[in-house]
């Protein structure tokens, strides 16, 4: 796009991207008037100085298959991962030869890191050096009773040498620094640094902390995981802006995602319950990064994007919440796991000074997967036919040089289960043995059924989603 790459710069802007776990469109204060008196003042801030998205959406309506999507511009399903997420000691999700947005930010002189949650994959080692983790499938858990599930997912935690080194992580996938945990509700309970433990579990979890179980590091707190993640992130920053190289920094976080378990500043801080202290909590995170960025000196040669992984869960109990005037089920139906709205919803916020116009607001259907391509085009890189399958560029939209993608491929949502839905403009199709078509324009909750009024759209919208599965790609296959 002319004009909107980096002939346009004269300096590679450093790159901050934020990732909330488990916080759709509706957990924002500034996107949703009936969040009462749980407010988000730290992203809203973000919302009056950057542009606002408000039909953005996550690659998938759960974890894993989003983050997989973020990092590589290709939808998950694509992978041997058709359905749920990856579970306890899960195999590496992202392909050895997968370009990531850390691998083309890095080849382009970035320093790379990742503070947080990873929840991709990861290989683990016996003590002959042999992976322990080899013979798991893909869905199996610990919590899984049939088909010797849980039987080989002990049988690998007993194999594992906690002091090897660990392989098909961050450090393998364009990321020069990790710092953080896999996820935070499943084993080994310890920190990542890097390829390594921290410290080598050598407890079980007890019966009465949140999580599967596994082992544990002695005086783990899950309240002190996201205190921990903002502390380090910070001090990145404040590292890495000493130096000459421009930088790119993930920050995936781990809340408002369960384990609900706010640090003791924000206990009782809400006045409504433990998940609003962890939500505002998770905001006061947003806030610790930005105010190290401008103690820095480097906020203005910043983008900063905020955003979640998929709709808020269930686990927020919103009944509970809105007896006590906080509604995050405002604009649309379903949450977390969902092919409806609040299944993929996201709030999209980015800010980058001199760029994007303070105070604007984009309407326009993006998706997660077009980070990649976003920030190929930043930085003038052309994408081979066979990288980021799935990713369109939107540096147009947050520059304002356009203000709609006509031609962009429609946004394909995924759900837990497996099933898929297509966006096209106003159009939603959920497709099957009875498709079902949503004017979202008109009814954001997707009420009524107006597939028999519209068969051509239907049949349009269908037709494009078997040809994205067929051809393995939509950025660049024929509308």
């Amino acid at each position: 796009m002319v004009g909107a790459g980096a002939a346009g710069l004269t300096k590679k802007p450093n790159i901050v991207y934020i990732l909330a776990d488990d916080m759709g469109f509706d957990s924002v204060s500034a996107n949703n008037e009936k969040m009462g008196p749980l407010k988000t003042p730290h992203i809203d801030r973000l919302c009056s100085i950057g542009m606002n998205f408000t039909d953005a959406h996550s690659g998938s309506a759960v974890c894993s298959p989003t983050r997989y999507g973020l990092l590589t511009g290709r939808y998950c399903w694509r992978t041997a991962l058709k359905k749920e997420v990856l579970w306890d000691y899960g195999r590496p999700l992202i392909e050895k030869d997968r370009l990531t947005v850390a691998d083309l930010l890095r080849k382009q002189g970035y320093a790379t890191g990742i503070v947080g949650k990873w929840h991709l994959g990861l290989d683990w080692y016996d003590s002959d050096g042999k992976l322990a983790n080899g013979e798991l499938q893909i869905s199996d858990a610990i919590w899984k009773k049939k088909g010797g599930s849980a039987e080989r997912v002990k049988a690998c935690e007993e194999r594992i040498d906690w002091s090897k080194p660990i392989t098909g992580g961050p450090l393998d996938h364009g990321f020069d620094y990790y710092f953080g945990v896999d996820l935070p509700n499943m084993p080994p309970y310890t920190w990542i640094e890097n390829d390594r433990v921290t410290a080598i579990p050598t407890m079980p979890k007890p019966k009465e902390m949140f999580g599967t179980d596994g082992p544990m590091v002695p005086g783990w707190k899950l309240e002190e995981i996201l205190p921990n993640l903002a502390k380090r992130g910070a001090r990145w920053i404040r590292e890495k802006s000493r130096q000459e190289k421009p930088f790119f920094l993930y920050v995936s976080l781990t809340a408002p995602h369960t384990p609900i378990a706010p640090s003791k500043p924000f206990q009782g801080k809400s006045e409504i319950s433990r998940y609003a202290d962890f939500t505002i909590e998770t905001d006061w995170v947003v806030g610790q990064i930005m105010a190290a960025l401008e103690k820095a000196g480097v906020a203005d040669n910043t983008l900063v994007i905020f955003t979640g992984d998929n709709g808020t869960a269930s686990s927020a109990r919103f009944a509970g919440l809105e007896k006590k005037g906080v509604d995050l089920r405002y604009h649309f139906k379903g949450w977390k796991g969902q092919i409806h709205e609040g299944g993929h919803r996201v709030p999209f916020v980015a800010r980058w000074p001199g760029r994007v116009k303070p105070g604007s607001t984009c309407n326009e259907v993006i998706c997660l997967t077009d980070f990649m391509a976003t920030v190929a085009d930043m930085l003038d890189v052309p994408l081979s036919p066979n990288v980021a399958e799935d990713s369109t560029s939107i540096l147009g939209l947050l520059t304002g040089e356009v203000e709609s993608l006509p031609d962009r491929p429609m946004v394909v949502h995924h759900d837990y289960k497996g099933n898929f839905a297509i966006r096209k403009g106003k159009w939603k199709l959920v497709p099957g043995e009875k498709p079902r078509l949503f004017n979202l324009a008109v009814d954001p909750k997707e009420t009524h059924d107006v597939a028999g009024e519209n068969k051509e759209v239907v049949k349009r919208m269908a037709d494009t989603l078997k040809r994205y599965q067929d051809s393995g790609r939509s950025h660049g296959a024929a509308q």
